[in-house]
């Protein structure tokens, strides 16, 4: 909508990690619990994720191999966003109608 947005440049890793691992600690407190490790570049990457979907009409096509963490990084930043994750299931049966 018509909210604003904000957009910090994190000024280094450590502080990024600080709040990315309290983003997570308060996702764990209402969702099924996230056991992640946010190494380096899963910092990285959500901080990218944020930043992309949080623009008018951003979306992302994540692409790797599985159990890489992309689903678990999109849900922890989908949550930084403030947003709410929906997972369609695709199968046979699967239609516009759906």
């Amino acid at each position: 909508g018509g909210e604003e947005l904000s957009y910090d440049q994190a000024l280094n890793l450590v502080e990024l990690r600080t709040t990315l691992e309290n983003a997570l600690d308060e996702y764990n407190e209402v969702n099924a619990v996230m056991n992640l490790v946010l190494f380096d570049d899963a910092v990285l990457h959500v901080a990218r994720i944020v930043r992309i979907v949080k623009q008018t009409g951003g979306h992302a096509m994540l692409v790797g191999v599985g159990g890489s963490g992309k689903q678990s990084l999109s849900r922890l930043a989908a949550h930084v966003c403030g947003f709410t994750v929906m997972q369609i299931m695709v199968s046979q049966t699967y239609s516009l109608l759906d």
